[in-house]
């Protein structure tokens, strides 16, 4: 471990709590609330404790990380606490005379929760992000990233061939990629009017997009499954320009596994003189751009379009029934949800690269530490599973928040058994080491047996975006579980917990 991680993360914390109080600061001269709010944000004694820390001996120990994640998520509590007394003093349906407003005082208008038009998020969204040269950019932002790629398809399958006119037939949706939301999703969408199909590898995407036989391409530029295959753009670029028929095509892509790393600009800037109708870029809002501290779900969308009159009119029309689609299915963001994001950093873009930087850096160290020990030949852990190690590890967005691995089991009790050894393992050793699902947080986390029909025999490790001694600790502690040559040897090495035969607890998917 280098330099001074946890005194960094503490001067970190610090900035972030003065971003907010400014926020908090910034409307108390507008109205009597947001001056009582301003007065309420009670952080001296949270800053104290802070700055006590960064004095502690023990700071850059496992003792001082463990007190500095508390004061991460007490830093998320009272963030919360403060936003939350200013928006519950609005009705789901409030008097049409009321002045309501977001931390910072901003105005905010709605009948109805549910018709809650976030613009203040949208135009920080589309101020993050350009357009690139010679496309026009919108945005607009959901409630998650699920309920945006709904609306959209949705969107799309009812008014897509009147703004776009091609031949009378079925529509296709082809996709790369392997989250299984998208999978439940596509169930319930498609049909004998809207062919989907999944690829299992990128060349059979790349032979439809050839034939010109496409409609709507879905594309995760590291498909979230097991395997965490990285899309290769250069191949889908030439398929694309080999194209035989040149129908009108949607191509979405979700950047929620790779943040900044994707850029779909350089999607748009690739695909030569016939570019695609309409390119979508959605990403979940909560995994990467809050620095960890999962304020509030949010789905984050940009529609680009080429800059040209008849395209901009398609894309403003596709925009507006997408917005109507929203308020309709109660797809946007609630009055809480929206003054939880008025933090300053979220939709940063210093904080997103930066953040997003650190947790696929530190997921990196994670993969290759461990890789070394399997090269020792290890039989407990059988495979790791991470784009650094795939054959297109060069592509700059071959990233991950997370690593999967496959291990050895010889019963179906093996899961559950070790979940136990790493719970024992994690506290004896004091690492920031928790059992949960996703990903992008400050700490680490394992989530076991999260691919269907593999429960027994998958793991995944999410390394957070803290660099202190728990980063080493985990690596050191998967290390050291991979030098096990089998279950039994493990068995015999915990004795206890084989005694006990924890029960085996089973997250379900959704």
């Amino acid at each position: 471990m280098r330099g001074t991680p946890c005194l960094d993360e503490c001067r970190r914390l610090l900035a972030l709590a003065d971003g907010m109080a400014r926020v908090f600061s910034a409307g108390s001269d507008a109205n009597a609330g947001a001056k009582a709010l301003a007065t309420s944000w009670a952080i001296d004694g949270w800053r104290a404790e802070v700055e006590a820390l960064t004095q502690a001996p023990d700071l850059e120990s496992l003792l001082g990380e463990l007190k500095l994640e508390g004061l991460a998520l007490k830093l998320r509590r009272l963030w919360l606490r403060q936003v939350y007394a200013l928006s519950s003093s609005y009705m789901m349906s409030p008097p049409h005379a009321q002045h309501k407003r977001l931390p910072g005082s901003l105005r905010v208008g709605y009948p109805y929760d549910r018709w809650i038009k976030p613009v203040h998020i949208e135009q920080r969204l589309a101020a993050q992000t350009p357009a690139p040269e010679g496309w026009c950019g919108r945005t607009a932002v959901f409630a998650s990233g699920m309920a945006a790629i709904a609306t959209i398809l949705q969107v799309y399958r009812a008014t897509g061939t009147q703004i776009w006119p091609r031949p009378k037939g079925p529509l296709s949706l082809h996709w790369f990629g392997g989250y299984f939301e998208i999978t439940k999703l596509l169930r319930l969408s498609c049909d004998a009017y809207f062919h989907g199909r999944k690829h299992a590898s990128q060349s059979g995407l790349c032979k439809a997009v050839e034939l010109g036989v496409t409609d709507f391409i879905l594309i995760e530029p590291v498909a979230a499954d097991i395997d965490l295959d990285v899309f290769d753009l250069e191949a889908f670029v030439r398929a694309w320009k080999l194209r035989r028929q040149k129908r009108p095509c949607v191509i979405l892509v979700d950047t929620s596994l790779t943040g900044p790393s994707f850029r779909v600009e350089d999607l748009c800037r690739s695909l030569g003189p016939y570019p695609p109708a309409l390119v979508i870029e959605v990403r979940s809002g909560v995994k990467l751009d809050q620095e960890g501290l999962e304020l509030s779900n949010v789905g984050l969308v940009r529609l680009l379009a080429p800059d040209t009159p008849d395209q901009v009119d398609r894309l403003e029309r596709f925009e507006h029934n997408l917005r109507v689609a929203r308020t309709t299915v109660g797809a946007a963001l609630s009055e809480d949800e929206y003054a939880a994001l008025s933090a300053p950093f979220f939709l940063d873009r210093d904080a997103f690269e930066r953040h997003s930087a650190v947790v696929f850096e530190n997921n990196r160290a994670f993969a290759r530490g461990l890789q070394k020990t399997l090269a020792q030949g290890s039989g407990l852990i059988t495979q790791i599973i991470h784009p650094c190690l795939d054959v297109n590890r060069d592509k700059p967005w071959a990233n991950a928040p997370y690593v999967n691995l496959r291990y050895a089991s010889d019963h179906d009790s093996a899961r559950a058994f070790l979940r136990a050894v790493l719970e024992f393992e994690a506290q004896t050793r004091r690492l920031c080491l928790l059992s949960g699902s996703s990903f992008g947080f400050r700490g680490h986390r394992f989530e076991m047996g999260f691919v269907r029909g593999l429960k027994h025999s998958t793991l995944r490790v999410a390394m957070g975006a803290r660099q202190g001694p728990s980063r080493d600790g985990v690596i050191q502690l998967f290390q050291d579980l991979a030098r096990y040559p089998d279950f039994p040897a493990l068995r015999k090495a915990y004795p206890q917990i084989a005694k006990n035969a924890p029960e085996d607890r089973v997250e379900e998917e959704g």
